[in-house]
């Protein structure tokens, strides 16, 4: 199981009290942090991933106890136990 760890200015500003699991990708990861950006997300599910016009990044979710949606770059996600992410990156060249 992966343990999460964001840089220390994000942790301070919201940290959960106990770590918890999310699934992403179909893999179990322990985290802190009550927000995640959408970077961090496809980072953690792709941790050599880089970043730039030719490469599109889809991030979806589920919710257990709410909603399904998706999100972009630049937004972030309130984290709940539990929630499911599914992480996709493809090549537009």
């Amino acid at each position: 199981m992966n343990q999460i760890h964001t840089p220390d200015e994000h942790m301070a500003s919201g940290e959960h009290g106990q770590p918890f699991e999310i699934i992403i990708n179909a893999e179990a990861f322990q985290v802190r942090e009550k927000e995640l950006t959408f970077r961090q997300l496809c980072l953690l599910a792709f941790p050599d991933g880089q970043f730039g016009d030719n490469v599109a990044w889809t991030v979806t979710y589920s919710d257990p106890h709410g909603p399904e949606g998706s999100i972009v770059d630049g937004n972030t996600i309130k984290i709940k136990k539990g929630m499911v992410f599914n992480v996709g990156r493809s090549d537009k060249s």
